[in-house]
């Protein structure tokens, strides 16, 4: 066998993101007629057995896609990840040399450090599929402190992989215009994708939904976790101030956190809210109870880079998105196409205001479809990151070889 490119990312393969994000563009490749590897690393919250190891090695070699798991370090943070960036490195070296992998595809800043040692060793083509600057978010969230060893290592190794790669591509076109300076080739951008086949709304499932859950009122749908990049606390403010102004509603939460992180300040808060964890396939399901998606992020420099799935998801289930000024390219999206609105003030009654603003959005006839199609046509898997994706294997690699 022999290989046109190695896909390399630091997600596990039952990770959320590795399912919604990079095994959907690698079977999409496969099915353009590459010939794909699949690196993961393999983290214990998302540990399989050994037959469940198995099964999936075989089901993705019946999708055409040749699957190395490796193992996810912790612990002691920096060591453990350079000993991964060592790990990962190695096995796209082998597939180099076993398989002849023209192509090096490094999801992230961890795996393109692998994905950029590796091609220059061995004179592969080196594709850095940049998700935000690692070392910024890290700085941002509190993990690192400006300066750190961490810090000035992860932004060494960002630079160096924007500057030596043959394809680069980003999440937002604000990233694109900061990548450009460091990279010697042409920027793309390429958000996170959401999957419109699989991500629509259907009513009747949502109004079982509702009932099952008895979730009153307007629905306030938040999907992901309380801490971090996220702003759990304009989440309960926001959600307090909808109450006073609009009337009666539900916060509805979709989160793999503890539901106590939650619904402890919710009922400080005075707010109705069901906490669920959702598998992806019940995603669709629990946004189509919902009339609105809640997207709150830190206001730093870094979230500029930004793509979240969520905001994806809630559009291509009709639901319009309130969001924090600073979240990638969603704000200008939200206002320029009406699908969303941007917080641009915290204070109570700028909260209040917002949430009158929404409540005459969420009366225009025509809002849902109009979240559908930005979603189709901004985000959609099918309809333009696969595209995208494939013009860059193109133009890197030629169309696919024939047997």
């Amino acid at each position: 066998m022999i290989l046109d490119s190695a896909y390399i990312t630091y997600w596990s393969l039952r990770d959320p993101l590795c399912q919604s994000q990079s095994l959907p563009i690698v079977r999409s490749l496969v099915r353009r007629g590459y010939r794909m590897a699949l690196v993961t690393f393999e983290q214990s919250a998302y540990s399989l057995t050994a037959a469940e190891r198995a099964n999936q090695k075989g089901l993705l070699e019946r999708d055409g896609i040749l699957w190395r798991p490796l193992t996810y370090h912790k612990r002691p943070r920096i060591l453990a990840t350079l000993w991964d960036i060592v790990a990962g490195a190695f096995q796209a070296t082998t597939l180099q040399r076993a398989y002849h992998a023209r192509l090096l595809h490094g999801r992230g800043t961890v795996a393109a450090a692998m994905a950029s040692i590796a091609a220059r060793s061995w004179r592969s083509k080196f594709f850095n599929d940049a998700d935000g600057p690692l070392s910024e978010e890290y700085v941002d969230a509190g993990v690192w402190g400006r300066g750190s060893i961490g810090h000035r290592l992860t932004s060494f190794g960002e630079r160096r992989s924007l500057a030596t790669a043959d394809a680069v591509a980003v999440l937002s076109s604000l990233r694109r215009d900061e990548a450009q300076q460091f990279s010697r080739s042409r920027v793309e951008v390429l958000p996170c994708a959401v999957d419109t086949a699989q991500f629509v709304r259907d009513s009747d499932v949502g109004r079982a939904m509702r009932r099952e859950l008895d979730l009153r009122g307007t629905v306030l749908a938040y999907s992901g976790k309380a801490g971090g990049w996220y702003r759990s606390d304009l989440l309960f403010s926001f959600a307090q101030a909808f109450r006073q102004a609009v009337g009666d509603s539900t916060l509805l939460v979709l989160t793999t956190d503890a539901p106590e992180s939650f619904l402890r300040p919710a009922n400080e808060g005075g707010v109705p809210c069901v906490v669920r964890r959702a598998t992806r396939e019940e995603m669709p399901g629990y946004l189509s109870a919902a009339d609105v998606g809640l997207s709150f992020r830190l206001a730093t420099s870094s979230q500029t880079a930004c793509s979240p799935v969520k905001n994806g998801e809630y559009l291509a289930c009709g639901l319009p998105v309130v969001m924090t000024p600073v979240c990638g390219d969603y704000p200008a999206l939200a206002e320029g196409r009406g699908v969303g609105l941007v917080l641009r003030g915290e204070r109570q009654e700028e909260l209040r205001a917002a949430a009158r603003q929404l409540g005459a959005m969420l009366r225009e006839p025509d809002l849902a479809s109009r979240c559908r199609n930005v979603a189709v046509s901004e985000v959609g898997l099918s309809e333009v990151v696969v595209p995208r994706y494939i013009r860059i294997y193109e133009a890197l690699l030629g169309p696919p070889r024939r047997e």
